[in-house]
């Protein structure tokens, strides 16, 4: 699956692909949320979990490396250049 069909699937669907393909790469906190960042083949994911309703309110995909910038402490983004 690419990053234009990931898109356009009902957030349900996106956070079921995420998590049976993607891998796990880091986490982050802010006030409200608690971010998951994954790894596909072909793009990078970050589910939100809302803290307040105990439930996924968010998924963000992209493929541009420089979003990545939130999670340079846990991550090493040579591991990335070639993908």
């Amino acid at each position: 699956m690419d990053l234009v069909e990931f898109n356009t699937l009902p957030m349900q669907y996106q956070a079921q692909f995420t998590w049976d393909n993607g891998i796990f790469l880091a986490t982050r906190k802010t006030k409200a949320h608690v971010i998951n960042l994954y790894h596909t083949k072909k793009f990078f994911v970050e589910v939100h979990f809302s803290l307040r309703n105990e439930g996924v309110d968010k998924i963000v995909s992209f493929t541009n490396l420089d979003n990545l910038q939130p999670f340079l402490d846990q991550i090493e983004l040579s591991d990335f250049m070639n993908s």
